[in-house]
């Protein structure tokens, strides 16, 4: 499993920072999953009517498995909560110019580990990206950004 690494810097009163490795999704699908334009879409849509899913700024720095900076991409890192079973998951996703996405990496670590021993890890991981946006009361949802986007 081939980590990136995800450097996370809060302006909250703490200033909070934070390492976390997420890892290369390439092998769960025989090259990157791509994610249709439509889907962000509904997940924006999804975040402005609950209460249970959030944006934030705090994507500070990228590194990739070979330790080249990738920083300056169009980033979004999604944690979701899955509210009845307690689990954990983690997508890390590319925005592309035409405003689809690659899933680049997954986690916590747990949650890769299961997936590299699972024959069907693929359609799980398809699954639960759409489910995010389909059952929203299942699951809790923070999107985290880059800090060098601009404000809109």
């Amino acid at each position: 499993m081939k980590p990136w690494k995800v450097f996370l810097k809060f302006s909250d009163e703490l200033n909070t920072e934070e390492l976390l490795e997420v890892f290369d999704a390439k092998s769960y699908f025989g090259g990157y999953l791509k994610i249709k334009r439509s889907y962000f879409h509904e997940l924006t849509k999804t975040i402005k009517m609950t209460k249970k899913y959030l944006t934030k700024r705090g994507i500070e720095k990228v590194l990739s498995p070979d330790d080249e900076d990738w920083t300056y991409n169009p980033w979004m890192l999604i944690f979701v909560k899955d509210n009845e079973k307690g689990k954990l998951f983690w997508f890390f996703i590319k925005r592309e110019k035409d405003l689809s996405g690659i899933l680049v990496a997954i986690g916590p670590k747990p949650f890769a580990e299961y997936n590299n021993n699972n024959p069907e890890a693929k359609r799980e991981i398809k699954r639960i990206i759409n489910y995010i946006i389909a059952h929203l009361n299942k699951f809790q949802c923070i999107v985290i950004l880059p800090n060098h986007l601009s404000k809109v």
